[in-house]
């Protein structure tokens, strides 16, 4: 497959993983049903506006919406992981 080919294919699974700003609040509220209004990583416990919609397996990188792969996070610790497979501050030269 070239590569214009690819950039279309990763182009289409991102709309496809797109959520509407209801299934936003329904998938965070069966979150926070869950496992509770706090942050994944840190443990901050937050308001439900405070908390943001976290994939562990990334969208970016193929990750689905649904909710094994979905988690709550502050805005902190899901912006510093970006679209890594590791929790905020990891390092890979912290490891082994």
């Amino acid at each position: 497959m070239n590569a214009v080919a690819v950039n279309h294919l990763q182009k289409g699974i991102m709309k496809m993983c797109k959520m509407s700003s209801k299934q936003k609040r329904n998938k965070k509220q069966k979150l926070i049903q869950v496992y509770g209004s706090q942050c994944w990583w840190c443990r901050q416990s937050l308001s439900e506006e405070m908390l943001t919609i976290d994939h562990l397996y990334p969208s970016s990188l193929g990750g689905s919406n649904s909710m094994e792969n979905l988690r709550l996070a502050c805005f902190k610790c899901n912006n510093s992981r970006g679209n890594s497979l590791y929790p905020p501050g990891f390092s890979k030269s912290n490891c082994c």
